[in-house]
């Protein structure tokens, strides 16, 4: 693996976002009729266009949270009573030590505006297994609180869970992570199944674990994405940074869906690698597939994507370079 610069730790220090930086392995999910491609809404799949700069706003399009001097990455997104949405980054000083990342909260009605709740602490690392170290929050509305997975830990990567109660101003550690030996987590919930998607250390792939309860978890024998090894595909080396979402159409009908990044080849050393954000979905959850041509639905470079769908229009963060630091942004569809 080539030298990286750094940011919050060895994903986001990657920039952004690809985590599991393996060799190519062909493409690894199931395109059949059982549940993967077939009829496949098309709600979040894109193509997605960050906000273009506008000089008579207050905001700094597309940045959500950026910083001369602290790295903001791993974004996540729920939307918020009343309108708008909550949001949550990775954030890390660039002084010493690597790795000594915090998790932030803001809200905002209209990202082209200011953020009414600015960011703050929201997640520290202060549990033993944590080293320090809690970054890459996937944050979901179960209908009664938020239930927060997020990466933590140094020596032993794991993900923990945390629910919150006040709209994620504060939030309650399960004592021990729930999936050890993973990272970079999106989690979904449908009613009644818990799916989890994530990369190894060490591993290839995207991989998926299931669980009744969102606690305990069964992790599928095998990666459900891969990279492609395609010549000029944008994920023809590495898949990383997913991040899941249960959507209900029109119709009725839900399907899960994923959005992840893909990385077409790997940066020179001391550069950063300029992931794209890409798109499968799956109505079973087994069988994934993509709605239309294999292309990015967000063009380099953009990393970690996390995306919330209302309707027909959906809004998806992502990390990367804004001058010498990272930094979230905001893309939207249509």
């Amino acid at each position: 693996m080539p030298a990286r610069p750094r940011a919050s730790h060895a994903r986001a220090a990657a920039a952004v976002a690809v985590l599991a930086l393996a060799p190519a392995c062909g493409i690894g999910f199931a395109d059949d009729t059982s549940g993967g491609h077939d009829d496949l809404p098309t709600s979040g799949a894109g193509p997605f266009g960050r906000l273009p700069v506008d000089e008579t706003t207050p905001a700094d399009e597309p940045w959500l949270a950026t910083d001369r001097t602290l790295d903001f990455t791993e974004p996540a997104l729920v939307a918020r009573a009343g309108g708008g949405f909550v949001y949550f980054v990775t954030r890390e000083s660039p002084d010493l030590p690597v790795g000594d990342s915090e998790i932030w909260r803001g809200a905002i009605r209209d990202p082209r505006q200011l953020p009414d709740e600015p960011l703050a602490p929201a997640v520290i690392a202060d549990q033993v297994w944590e080293e320090g170290h809690v970054a890459a929050p996937a944050v979901v509305d179960d209908g009664a609180r938020l239930v927060m997975f997020y990466e933590g830990g140094l020596t032993t990567v794991s993900i923990g869970r945390a629910v919150s109660s006040d709209g994620g101003r504060t939030w309650q550690k399960d004592p021990a992570p729930v999936l050890v030996g993973a990272r970079a987590p999106g989690v979904a919930f449908d009613g009644a199944l818990w799916l989890a998607a994530f990369t190894r250390p060490g591993e290839d792939g995207i991989w998926l674990a299931r669980s009744g309860d969102g606690v305990a978890w069964v992790v599928d024998a095998a990666p459900t994405l891969v990279p492609t090894g395609v010549e000029d595909s944008f994920e023809r080396v590495a898949v990383g940074s997913p991040w899941l979402a249960w959507v209900v159409e029109s119709t009725g009908r839900g399907h899960w869906a994923m959005w992840y990044a893909g990385l077409e080849k790997f940066p020179l050393e001391g550069d950063l690698p300029r992931p794209a954000v890409g798109y499968v979905a799956s109505f079973d959850g087994m069988a994934w597939g993509r709605s239309g041509a294999p292309r990015p639905v967000l063009a380099a470079p953009a990393g970690a994507p996390a995306v919330l769908v209302s309707g027909p229009r959906a809004t998806l963060l992502f990390d990367g370079p804004a001058g010498r630091r990272l930094a979230v942004g905001v893309a939207t569809h249509p």
